[in-house]
């Protein structure tokens, strides 16, 4: 029935752009915020754990900093930010980053003991800056294209916590039992997910 299929496109149109279109553009505000946070605080972290900076005690308590900022669940860690701070992308920026910058940087300070350096290497900022980052970028370039799939798909289910993701309307349209309207969003969620995976 040509009705019907009208119906259903002027449905779906509707909701493709008062909340598909809205939650996609902050779900990759969202992630994007939180993978360029994550790349500067992995960048900044990852001499803590490595022993040719930290030195054998500092490397120890480096990894046990990172190995507590990495366990700690994003989710939960966002909870507490958003109490702490309100309601906005901030928590889930700093949980995301916080959290992601935690296994980046330990997986970076692993690789970084493992270099073997010239005998008359630099020290210092000379030996971080033009020794040991160009050296592990192409690396870390890798981890942070792993870690974005990842954070794009965690910033689309922090809309839990009020931010306005795709999983903020999910649960705003499971909430009203809009059921056929959730489903439309999970898949375009599935569909993000599988568009930056694939790219």
């Amino acid at each position: 029935d040509p009705g019907t299929w009208s119906a259903f496109g002027a449905w779906l149109l509707r909701i493709l752009a008062e909340e598909v279109a809205p939650g996609v553009f902050h779900t990759l505000v969202l992630s994007q915020i939180a993978l360029v946070a994550t790349a500067v605080l992995a960048l900044a972290a990852f001499p803590a754990v490595s022993r040719r900076f930290a030195g054998r005690s500092g490397q120890a308590l480096g990894r046990i900093w990172l190995v507590v900022v990495r366990s700690t669940p994003e989710y939960m860690l966002a909870y507490v930010l958003l109490l702490l701070l309100g309601p906005s992308m901030l928590p889930a920026i700093l949980a995301l980053s916080l959290h992601n910058a935690g296994i980046v940087g330990y997986l970076m300070g692993r690789h970084a003991d493992t270099i073997d350096y010239r005998p008359d290497a630099p020290k210092g900022l000379n030996l971080y800056a033009f020794e040991t980052v160009p050296r592990l970028y192409g690396q870390f370039l890798a981890y942070m294209l792993y870690r974005w799939e990842i954070i794009v798909r965690e910033s689309a289910i922090f809309g839990i916590l009020g931010v306005a993701t795709l999983g903020y309307h999910v649960d705003a349209a499971i909430s009203e039992l809009r059921l056929d309207v959730a489903f439309v969003l999970i898949l375009a969620l599935v569909l993000l997910s599988a568009a930056v995976d694939a790219l």
